[in-house]
């Protein structure tokens, strides 16, 4: 038995094959890759459900709907109050979104798709919107003045430390996401394979299963809530107006 699971070992497959879509626009060539269409698929969801739930909205509240909507504002500008201030309240559409689109991105793997967040220039671009809202604000906060007097604190010599650990910011928060998610789609695979070859009946079903709900769900509540947070905390961590 060792030896057949050693033979079919190397024609293991994690996430199985990565499709993609190839277009020639003149004497470009554009790859839409599965991320990209996955994505798309679950802004069109979210878009259908907001609309949804931000139809025919009251003084008061008369329907399940929109007390539904009701406890999502608040729950975000909850989150963005107690990590943020009051002052930064109008990051609240952003962080709800983010959080919503991570969570229904990292799911997708449920239904049979590859997740866009097991991709790294999926996260990597979202970690690249951190740095630019972190840099805008300290801008914005600071001045000209401010905003390069906080790279050459507490002395000049830190500027390259500084700089440097402006740019590990984003880039230790994108690979925590990516990461997490990337680990639980191979463990996830690994333990599919493994009973697979190994085991019959409701055991090769069920354990699977049972793992899953932390792998694919809750780990993807998890991180979304990780990368929100972090994004909070870059962000008005960056305020100069108080120095």
């Amino acid at each position: 038995m060792a030896t057949d699971l050693l033979k079919t070992a190397a024609e293991f497959s994690v996430q199985g094959p990565i499709w993609s879509f190839d277009f020639f626009i003149g004497d470009y060539h554009v790859i839409i890759s599965e991320s990209i269409v996955v994505q798309w698929i679950v802004m069109a969801v979210l878009a259908v459900v907001f609309f949804i739930l931000g139809r025919n909205l009251k003084v008061r509240t008369t329907s399940r709907r929109q007390m539904a909507a009701e406890y999502l504002v608040g729950l975000f500008r909850n989150m963005v109050r107690d990590t943020m201030g009051e002052k930064y309240h109008k990051y609240t559409a952003y962080i709800g979104a983010l959080f919503c689109f991570s969570i229904l991105n990292s799911l997708s793997s449920l239904f049979g798709f590859r997740s866009p967040t097991s991709d790294l220039s999926v996260v990597a671009a979202w970690g690249l919107v951190t740095f630019v809202l972190t840099q805008r604000n300290k801008f914005k906060t600071g001045g000209v003045k401010g905003f390069f007097k906080g790279f050459v604190e507490p002395l000049p010599f830190m500027l390259p430390f500084n700089i440097i650990g402006e740019i590990a910011n984003p880039v230790s928060q994108t690979l925590r996401h990516f990461a997490n998610i990337l680990a639980g789609s191979v463990i996830g695979g690994l333990i599919y394979f493994a009973l697979g070859q190994i085991a019959n009946g409701l055991g090769a079903i069920g354990l699977p299963a049972i793992l899953s709900l932390y792998f694919d769900c809750f780990s993807a509540f998890i991180q979304a809530y990780i990368f929100c947070t972090l994004t909070m905390a870059y962000v008005s961590g960056a305020d100069c107006s108080e120095e």
